[in-house]
């Protein structure tokens, strides 16, 4: 017979994962060391965005804005086939859905208008 209630078999599982996850962080070459005081000086966005940009990391609407740009040159493409047409306006359709998107989580003076089927060549200057 077990006295064990549900989801506490999940519970042990988080807590064996969190500790593992705690032993990553003990290994990490930095772990314990005080952050340079550099980064408490000045323009303190700065020194994160050059940080940040050391380690590699790109804000989730940077990377949605290069998959955006690729789709939108794949769809110019497919656009000067006229065979594939009803493609390329079902691509845009996805286009618009993903600039939506890129439009809520992106900065306010980032943020771009919808692109159309008649004119994508001169929008996709903009994603440029």
């Amino acid at each position: 017979m077990s006295l064990k209630k549900d989801g506490q078999d999940e519970s042990l599982n988080q807590k064996s994962n969190d500790y593992n996850l705690d032993e990553d962080i003990k290994n990490h070459p930095g772990f314990g060391k005080p952050l340079p005081s550099h980064l408490f000086s000045g323009d303190i966005y700065a020194n994160f965005t050059k940080t940040a940009k050391e380690a590699g990391y790109l804000p989730p609407f940077i990377e949605l804005q290069k998959e955006i740009r690729q789709e939108i040159a794949k769809t110019i493409k497919l656009k000067g086939d006229d065979t594939k047409e009803s493609e390329a306006k079902d691509m845009i359709d996805e286009i618009n859905k993903k600039i939506q998107k890129y439009n809520t989580i992106c900065p306010p003076m980032m943020q771009k208008g919808r692109i159309n089927f008649n004119s994508i060549e001169n929008q996709y200057i903009n994603w440029e």
